[in-house]
């Protein structure tokens, strides 16, 4: 018999288990799109590679959730270094591919809260 234990995890191994957690969205296309939650300096390094185009709040707003996209129908797909990639990330995904990632970021990661975030791994 194998017994049922409860394991509860602290503020800082749940922001991680979280951090660590993968969805699968399909598209229109029935292409499969896993997604994981990129971290912190990911966006960092999105902002630097967009360069001026970071400071439309519409144009991040709409490349932002990109950066979750792990893999396509199971090949990888490597974060976007460049304008030019993420760009092109765009044309792999065309307009079925991407709105299955907003929604599917949006349903299965929701708004992140990096305040929120922060004061429990302080805990």
């Amino acid at each position: 018999m194998s017994e049922h234990v409860n394991v509860t995890l602290n503020p800082s191994e749940q922001i991680i288990a979280q951090a660590n957690t993968e969805a699968v969205v399909d598209d229109e296309n029935g292409r499969r799109i896993t997604l994981k939650k990129p971290g912190v300096l990911a966006q960092y390094r999105l902002i630097e590679a967009l360069g001026d185009a970071a400071k439309n709040d519409v144009y991040m707003g709409m490349v932002l959730p990109l950066i979750f996209v792990a893999a396509i129908d199971g090949d990888p797909v490597f974060q976007p270094a460049s304008k030019r990639e993420i760009e092109a990330l765009i044309q792999r995904l065309d307009e079925a591919g991407v709105s299955a990632v907003m929604n599917g970021v949006s349903a299965h990661f929701g708004e992140s809260d990096a305040e929120a975030d922060q004061a429990a791994l302080k805990k």
